[in-house]
């Protein structure tokens, strides 16, 4: 066991010397500098990691779906968003197809989602990050497609087999065709 002598804990500090200057006023300021700066630092990096600033007001996202308020049809069994991080408060159904229902939702973060929830399978989902033309795409075993897109995103093309479905919702029954 170690043992520390603490009786003359005061007896290391030194007088400054006569006619001389005490260098810890000078050490003191020092370490308040140092301290300021490592608190402006802290900020701006926290700022910087919250997507702070101006830009992050041109980024807004914004999802026509999700407007609306909940209904008890866009609820979702909280077993199927397990491990989803979605927000049980913004799921919105968005389709039926044979592949399952399809809801759209947002995570903690602000990612778009969209849930595919197949009769008696286990729950898909797909995010992307927020933006202001965010798509979300979720494909199906069978090859079906969903779509779910931001207000500013571009609709997907019907010569590629897409319908819309819904505001910012596009299905498409079978793969993209091949070139």
């Amino acid at each position: 066991m170690t043992t520390y002598d603490d009786t003359d804990l005061f007896g290391q500090i030194e007088d400054p010397p006569p006619g001389g200057r005490s260098s810890r006023p000078v050490r003191a300021g020092r370490v308040l500098v140092v301290a300021a700066a490592l608190v402006v630092a802290g900020v701006a990096w926290l700022l910087l990691a919250n997507g702070g600033g101006d830009d992050a007001q041109d980024a807004t996202m914004t999802v026509a779906i999700l407007d609306r308020e909940q209904q008890s049809t866009d609820e979702l069994d909280p077993d199927d968003l397990t491990l989803t991080g979605v927000d049980p408060l913004t799921t919105r159904f968005a389709v039926r197809t044979e592949a399952g229902r399809h809801f759209v939702a947002l995570r903690g973060d602000g990612s778009l989602c969209v849930v595919r929830v197949p009769d008696g399978d286990t729950t898909q989902f797909m995010c992307a990050a927020a933006a202001p033309d965010a798509t979300v795409t979720v494909t199906a075993e069978d090859g079906s497609r969903v779509l779910v897109g931001a207000d500013g995103a571009q609709a997907p093309p019907a010569d590629e087999g897409w319908s819309e479905a819904g505001a910012n919702v596009w299905v498409a029954a079978s793969p993209a065709p091949t070139s």
